[in-house]
């Protein structure tokens, strides 16, 4: 065992002091390891937010469970049975703390504007009469009963807005002071008893409170903390002795101090390759991945994979189809060129067709009839059908005369298929993606015709740039 994870095993014999030397210590450590990547510092920060939001919240009584915070955080907002203020007061907290989370240095100050901006964010109310007391000071009286049973009042609203200002203003004159990572723990916890004894909002001081002391470890690179559900009496216990019974806030400071030093010890692990998940997280995860993926289109779901039975029930179904309003676009630019040589192919079954002025029922059965001679090779690997135009000359260019050739792809692969289209550029052709779909889903009429007549736009757009540009007209 290293010495760092020896003196971590030791913490509860520790006196505040010996904690911070080894929050120090931890945070040194991980500084040696330099900037971390981007993967990880996602892993970690996910890690961060989802106990803080379902912790902070939940001791505050919201319903939401941890899967169903998960939940939320990955953007679902209709978590069923629970009030929406619930939902909603989780979503703004994320909000809030994620943002925390990304800022750099210089951004996390804290003053009554930014106090009174989250709270705004993370508290939520149906009922109009209390929506104005949302992120403004507390206009009555507030308290609370302790777990023994006595009633302690918190500051007195006219007193608020000067406590308020006291605070803050310490805290900032404090905090241009620190030099290293002792003293801004020290400040932080020191912050979070003055903010809970003023209790400044008729609701939200405890999430608020938690915010604005996390935000203040991590602007000087220090982890937030959390406090888990089998914390919260001591952590309660703790705050009532200092208020009512003239406690000692060390005491405070040492189980602050110890959620902190388990929050640095996680960032090691995950630097160090190892799970930072807690044992239930991964069954809770699939249940929350099951749930989520019930809640998808079955539209959606991958029903085939590729084989020669599902090109031609593609083929049948709407591909055909395609090709009566594909050919006849082609047809219409016929009669400026000479030399034309339009081509149906499927390379990878040696499918070849040439077609000019047919009808299109006789260029498709033509078609048909080459695909089913060459079955079994359809079967063997995805394919791909081109539709290609070669319009050999343009017949009023003379000497300046060009050819003009585009292509439409329709490309199979193991699960869906594309549909391609070239687009005129005057450096030259570019192939630009129409569709993407399953291979159960078909291309519907309109879109059939879109393809169809993007062709037709890239046919018209070649014809008048170099019939311009060649100073033909």
């Amino acid at each position: 065992m290293s010495a760092i994870k020896e003196k971590i095993a030791k913490t509860n014999t520790m006196s505040f002091a010996e904690k911070l030397l080894t929050i120090n210590q931890l945070q040194q450590t991980i500084t040696q390891h330099g900037k971390l990547s981007d993967d990880l510092l996602k892993r970690i920060n996910y890690k961060f937010r989802l106990e803080w939001n379902y912790t902070s919240n939940s001791m505050e009584g919201n319903s939401l469970t941890k899967q169903e915070t998960r939940s939320v955080m990955v953007g679902n907002i209709t978590v069923d049975g629970k009030p929406i203020k619930d939902v909603l007061e989780i979503k703004g907290h994320d909000e809030v703390i994620t943002r925390i989370l990304q800022m750099g240095a210089g951004e996390l100050n804290i003053s009554e504007k930014r106090i009174k901006e989250v709270h705004k964010a993370i508290v939520h109310e149906e009922d109009p009469a209390k929506q104005n007391q949302i992120g403004v000071w507390k206009t009555e009286p507030n308290y609370l009963h302790n777990y023994k049973g006595e009633r302690f009042d918190f500051v007195a609203p006219a007193e608020v807005p000067a406590r308020m200002h006291e605070l803050i203003n310490k805290l900032n004159k404090e905090k241009n002071g620190i030099v290293d990572a002792i003293e801004a723990v020290e400040l932080a916890f020191w912050f979070h008893l003055e903010y809970i004894t003023i209790h400044p909002f008729y609701d939200g001081n405890g999430r608020t409170a938690r915010i604005f002391t996390n935000l203040i470890l991590i602007s000087y690179g220090l982890t937030p903390l959390y406090i888990k559900e089998e914390e919260r009496n001591a952590y309660y216990q703790y705050l009532a002795d200092i208020q009512g019974y003239g406690g000692s806030p060390e005491l405070f400071y040492e189980f602050m101090a110890d959620r902190l030093i388990r929050s640095l010890q996680m960032v090691l692990d995950a630097i160090e390759g190892k799970e930072i998940e807690d044992p239930e997280d991964l069954d809770k995860k699939i249940q929350l991945l099951e749930l989520e993926l019930s809640a998808i289109d079955p539209a959606n779901e991958v029903k085939l994979k590729y084989n020669d039975d599902v090109f031609f029930s593609n083929y049948e179904t709407w591909i055909k189809k395609s090709l009566t309003y594909i050919i006849p676009v082609i047809q219409k630019f016929n009669k400026f060129f000479t030399g034309i040589k339009h081509q149906i192919n499927i390379q990878q079954a040696s499918v070849f067709i040439n077609y000019e002025n047919e009808p299109v029922a006789t260029i498709i059965d033509k078609l048909t009839a080459e695909i089913q001679k060459q079955k079994d090779r359809v079967m063997h690997q995805p394919v791909e059908i081109r539709i290609q135009t070669f319009y050999g000359t343009l017949i009023k260019g003379g000497l300046q005369s060009f050819g003009c050739n585009y292509s439409i792809r329709i490309t199979f692969e193991e699960i869906k298929y594309e549909v391609t289209v070239d687009r005129f550029n005057e450096k030259g052709r570019k192939e630009e993606i129409l569709f993407q779909k399953l291979l159960h889903q078909g291309l519907l009429d309109n879109e059939m015709l879109l393809v169809a007549n993007e062709l037709g736009k890239t046919i018209y757009n070649h014809i008048d740039y170099n019939t311009k540009e060649r100073g033909i007209r």
